[in-house]
């Protein structure tokens, strides 16, 4: 009805607050023994209440920057001596309103419409629980760069692309697809079993590490280039061509032959043709960027680098994705290897005896609280654990991590496999430690470091020095290290 502008900034604030409101509701609502699937589901509600008070602050952040200048006009006219005539001016125009829609409700509706579930899962997938790979396993089976394996042993080492010879993996257009639409399903399936983490940043800091690895050659399974750069023949190393001195490619047939080839070598287009098609083609550069020219152009060191670089971003990030979806994957196998002892109908019955706990679950949590003065962990039923059983698996014994973040594990159990749990991984990675067997049973940041600088400098004290472990034998038969043999052959005893 109203165009003000201010009634506008007053609406989205009372917007945002209702969404605050909704939102804490929604936490505080949390049963105790929540469900999986309830707990998803709140996170993908939680997301969307954010997505919605993002939409409205962006709104209101452009009516208070007024670009158009409405808001300080407005402002004006209800302030100053003129303040009465726009109050009666306003009041004809809702009474003419009214006039005309007398059915008009004049009440403000309090509720915030539930967010709509924009995520897709299926049944093998259980609401994130467990991933469902199975056309990609389809496709793993039916290429001939992997080896045949079934399902189970498939969920172990997909993300051990390194393993494979660089020459199958480059020029192989099945294979630069496979993985990009694994790590496609790796990384939508992350952003669906975690809503309201950011899986944008992990990405941008996972291709950041990359190239810095990349520059440094130590992509695993990457380290050599994968195309040797030829020398020049004649040995000579002419200056760059600034191709802004020159206005026509007839301009640049002055240069010679050899000239050009290097120059074309250099910026990493084919050196073949006559003088007039290289002048041409090293032309094209005066306007356009290399990855704007057509491939034809462009020499096969380039492409194939270009195509080996991006084939090894994609399996960087396959790998690191695999650390962060491992508890999800591990309990997948786990899955795997229960269905393999029942049968059909065991399964069936199962996934109805899962559905009906949810019901049932949901149903006495609405009408009774659980009494759980010690506050015990819930069982199968969703009952407490008797205490003699919290005391038998050591419950009660607060495990703290350092590195990661002070977290608490109950129990020695949960302790020990934190260790390979994205968390702790993650720790590692940000203290720029590898996680491997020695850092295990080690939570504090300073052990961990000490312990690192120790093995690192044990692997160097354990390194092959020539100059004083190779040995040299003189016509006598007398043994030297190479130091010595070196100092006495420039004096000529030897």
């Amino acid at each position: 009805m109203s165009d003000s502008v201010i009634e506008q900034t007053r609406q989205i604030h009372s917007d945002l607050e209702k969404l605050v409101s909704t939102m804490v509701d929604d936490l505080l609502a949390e049963k105790k023994a929540a469900s999986h699937k309830e707990m998803l589901l709140r996170d993908h509600r939680m997301n969307g209440y954010l997505e919605m008070m993002q939409s409205s602050s962006k709104k209101l952040l452009n009516l208070y920057e007024d670009q158009h200048g409405s808001r300080s006009k407005e402002l004006d006219a209800i302030t100053g001596a003129k303040v009465f005539s726009e109050f009666y001016t306003r009041l004809n125009a809702t009474r003419d309103y009214h006039r005309k829609f007398p059915g008009a409700s004049l009440r403000l509706e309090d509720g915030i419409p539930v967010p709509k579930l924009n995520s897709n899962f299926t049944g093998e997938e259980n609401y994130c629980k467990y991933v469902d790979m199975h056309d990609l396993y389809k496709r793993y089976t039916n290429m001939h760069v992997f080896e045949k394996c079934n399902y189970f042993s498939f969920l172990g080492k997909f993300h051990k692309l390194h393993t494979i010879k660089k020459d199958k993996k480059i020029g192989n257009r099945q294979y630069h697809d496979f993985v990009k639409d694994l790590f496609k399903y790796m990384y939508e399936f992350f952003q669906k079993r975690h809503p309201l983490a950011l899986a944008s940043d992990f990405k941008a800091q996972i291709d950041a590490e990359f190239e810095q690895k990349w520059k440094a050659k130590e992509i695993e399974g990457w380290e050599q280039d994968v195309i040797v750069e030829e020398k020049d023949e004649d040995g000579i190393d002419y200056p760059p061509i600034e191709l802004s001195n020159f206005d026509t490619w007839e301009a640049l047939k002055n240069m010679g032959m050899d000239y050009l080839k290097f120059e074309l070598k250099r910026k990493g287009l084919k050196t073949g043709g006559r003088l007039e098609e290289r002048c041409k083609r090293l032309f094209l550069l005066k306007d356009k960027t290399l990855e704007q020219i057509p491939n034809k152009y462009k020499s096969k060191t380039f492409v194939k680098s270009g195509k080996a670089k991006e084939i090894a971003r994609i399996e960087f990030e396959i790998k690191l994705f695999y650390e962060l979806l491992r508890p999800q994957i591990e309990a997948t196998r786990e899955y795997i290897e229960k269905k393999l002892t029942k049968t059909f109908e065991e399964i069936q019955a199962e996934r109805e005896e899962d559905s009906d706990e949810v019901v049932e679950e949901s149903d006495d949590e609405e009408d009774k609280q659980l009494y759980n003065p010690l506050k015990l962990p819930l069982g199968w039923d969703g009952k407490p654990i008797p205490y003699w059983l919290y005391k038998l698996h050591g419950l009660n014994i607060e495990y703290k991590c350092e590195i990661c973040g002070n977290y608490s594990y109950w129990g020695p159990r949960a302790f020990s496999r934190h260790f390979n749990e994205w968390r702790h991984s993650y720790g590692m990675k940000c203290l720029g430690i590898p996680n491997s067997k020695e850092f295990e049973n080690i939570t504090l940041i300073e052990d961990a470091i000490t312990l690192h600088r120790k093995l690192k400098k044990q692997k160097t004290q354990n390194e092959w020095k020539p100059e004083e472990e190779e040995e040299f034998e003189d016509k006598e038969g007398h043994v030297y290290n190479k130091k010595t043999y070196d100092d006495l052959k420039r004096q000529g005893l030897v």
